[in-house]
């Protein structure tokens, strides 16, 4: 237990110093960008490649695909469902910030700093069906749950595009083909990518300091807190579930269980306005869902055993 919340703490530090960095205007008000490229690019992708070098993939572990796709349907959904009353701003406001997880800049990092390869090599897989929502198939949903005269729709090519310029997002399927073709990651590369992987903890909890908006317009409180209150019920139900019944590792049932209570994805912010939400209230609630997943993230990795 010592270990979780020496860890936890050390990653809440960084977040609390980068953003006060940012209040005592060391930092501008868009310089997390640079270092969001950064781990997007560089720290990010080399983790995924050390860590897919030791993960023998199987058709049960490429099921979590499929398992990311389903828990942003499942989460959008229930988010519409709840709002299906409201206007249609209201109704994408929900379906697009009740679903989608941030994996990347948050989950990631955080496991990586408790769990070991099998760990964070399934993490990477759940988010590849993750990512599939998170850069638009989520957004499109909105086009057919809450459609709005005079919204444009993306398509299914404007999807695929976004996914295949994501470095990540072909790092992904570059392990995963190699994985299902019995091709090893090549222990030099390893060895070279190291540092780098190393490193991703750090910048991407600095860069998460960096992004907290805590401004929120007068009157938007409830709306925020309902959002993360439903998600992190559907994390608890969903966790459980796995945790118990899942036919995986104690190390793969650990780090997805985790991973249902990660933050939203921070490209629910873009997709948000495009549908008319305000973005200060959007802003608002990806930071506070990050306040609130880093100590019930701690909390679950005590629980389930994390050392």
């Amino acid at each position: 237990m010592e270990h979780v919340l020496t860890t936890a703490s050390s990653f809440l530090l960084l977040i609390l110093f980068g953003f006060f960095l940012k209040r005592l205007g060391f930092f501008g008000p868009h310089d997390h960008q640079l270092l969001s490229k950064l781990v997007m690019n560089l720290t990010l992708p080399a983790a995924a490649i050390v860590n897919f070098a030791t993960l023998e993939l199987t058709p049960a572990l490429l099921s979590l695909l499929g398992l990311g796709l389903g828990m942003n349907l499942l989460t959008a959904l229930l988010g519409w469902g709840l709002a299906c009353r409201g206007s249609s701003v209201q109704k994408s406001f929900a379906l697009l910030n009740w679903s989608g997880y941030n994996m990347g800049a948050f989950a990631m990092p955080y496991l990586q700093g408790f769990l070991g390869a099998a760990g964070v090599g399934a993490a990477c897989i759940f988010d590849v069906g993750n990512a599939i929502m998170c850069t638009g198939g989520t957004y499109a949903l909105t086009a057919v749950l809450a459609p709005e005269e005079g919204r444009r729709h993306i398509t299914l090519g404007e999807i695929a595009k976004k996914l295949f310029s994501s470095t990540v997002f072909d790092v992904y399927l570059l392990m995963l083909v190699m994985g299902l073709l019995r091709i090893p990651v090549p222990r030099l590369a390893v060895q070279l990518l190291s540092p780098a992987a190393a490193a991703n903890s750090c910048i991407a909890m600095l860069t998460i300091g960096l992004m907290l908006e805590l401004k929120l317009p007068a009157g938007s409180l409830g709306q925020s807190l309902a959002i993360i209150l439903g998600r992190n019920l559907v994390a608890a139900a969903a966790a459980g579930a796995f945790f118990l019944l899942a036919p995986f590792s104690l190390e793969i049932r650990q780090a997805i269980s985790i991973s249902f209570f990660a933050p939203i994805a921070v490209a629910s912010a873009a997709f948000s306005e495009k549908c008319g939400c305000d973005p200060g209230v959007t802003g608002f609630t990806i930071s506070l869902s990050i306040l609130v997943s880093l100590p019930l993230m701690t909390l679950l990795t005590i629980l389930l055993g994390v050392r």
